[in-house]
């Protein structure tokens, strides 16, 4: 067990009332590690006043101790949290971090303004850190490089781990043996370029043109800068007649009834820094259609996993076409995912204690 306590950092995740990727990641880590380390798991909140920590709930007396573990999945920057740097820069306690993407600094064109601009003092604070957890091998290759091209002396250690398929439901489901005539086809993101769609639209109605029969159902918010013009398109094909059933941000069991019809998930993002919604599809027992961008093609091993040319919406609507044509076709890629390999979100917090063990044994260990 732990010596000392791990603080989870939850200072916007408490807040935060939609359930983004990051959101999802804090959620599921925190639904783990509280039963595993029992009240040597505390959840902290950055107060601006104090410059530090506080936790979550009244702790009478609380102070960081040296042989306690700091954990955020968050980001983040000075400006944000003012005295944050100063904090880690303190080495009060080991630090720890878990790195989404870089993809703020890569493609500026179609992510929120204030992710551009507090994205580089964010992956330079990274240093900071006693060790960072990067969400795929893609990623951590890009944090080393970028942190190798800012001309780092030292930098911490970087460790890939594999995050959890079973975020939205514990039970996992087989796949399907059987079909409508209509096939349905679901996008679960917020709509934005950088999910792409708008990729996703142009091919499909390729294939409704050509008399293709099959629903496209799309879950998620509009983001207010990348996202408006794409929503507008899908409402101006609703009312051609395009088959589309737009949802916008619903619930988990609203959710859940919801992919007991689905028989294809439809993942055409642009950029992406692990592509958790592909795991959840798989847990499900539903086979994706997906970019094949490198850190998709991570997820791909488990089986289930059709990958066509990122951004080529020829290439989509080939792919796509071959699986709502062909029911056996569909049935082999559903029957392909590798049920019993799947990833646990307990084996992804076991897999981070143990690093951290490894790094500092007099600090945690996990029995």
């Amino acid at each position: 067990m732990i010596t000392g306590r791990l603080l989870f950092d939850v200072t916007k995740a408490s807040r935060q009332k939609h359930k983004s990727g990051l959101a999802r990641v804090s959620a599921c880590l925190r639904r783990e590690m509280s039963p595993l380390l029992g009240d040597r798991f505390i959840e902290v909140e950055w107060s601006e006043r104090a410059s530090c920590f506080k936790p979550r709930s009244r702790v009478r007396d609380f102070e960081i101790q040296c042989d306690d573990v700091f954990l955020t999945s968050e980001l983040f920057c000075e400006y944000e949290r003012p005295g944050f740097e100063a904090f880690l820069s303190s080495k009060a306690c080991s630090s720890y971090v878990i790195f989404h993407d870089a993809i703020p600094l890569q493609h500026p064109e179609f992510t929120w303004p204030h992710s551009v601009q507090r994205h580089p003092s964010y992956m330079k604070m990274l240093s900071k850190f006693t060790g960072a957890f990067a969400v795929s091998q893609h990623s951590a290759i890009l944090l080393e490089e970028y942190w190798e091209w800012l001309g780092f002396e030292y930098s911490p250690s970087v460790k890939s781990i594999q995050l959890g398929s079973d975020g939205f439901f514990l039970e996992s489901s087989s796949p399907k043996t059987s079909f409508g005539k209509r096939p349905q086809v679901l996008i679960i993101a917020i709509l934005e370029k950088r999910k792409g769609q708008d990729l996703a639209l142009e091919a499909c109605k390729i294939l409704w043109d050509e008399g293709i029969e099959f629903d496209l159902h799309l879950v998620g918010r509009a983001n207010p800068y990348f996202g408006k013009d794409i929503e507008k398109a899908l409402k101006q094909a609703i009312r051609s007649g395009y088959p589309i059933h737009l949802y916008g941000q619903i619930e988990d069991t609203s959710l859940q009834t919801l992919l007991e019809k689905i028989d294809l998930t439809l993942f055409p993002t642009r950029a992406e820094g692990c592509g958790l919604p592909v795991l959840e599809s798989l847990w499900r027992g539903i086979p994706t259609l997906c970019s094949g961008l490198a850190s998709i093609k991570e997820n791909a091993r488990f089986g289930g996993c059709r990958l066509f040319e990122p951004e080529n919406v020829e290439s989509l609507a080939s792919s796509l076409r071959g699986l709502v044509l062909d029911q056996n076709e569909l049935q082999c890629l559903g029957n392909g995912i590798k049920t019993e390999i799947l990833p646990r979100w307990r084996s992804t917090v076991e897999e981070i204690l143990n690093y951290i063990k490894s790094e500092s044994p007099s600090v945690v260990s996990v029995s």
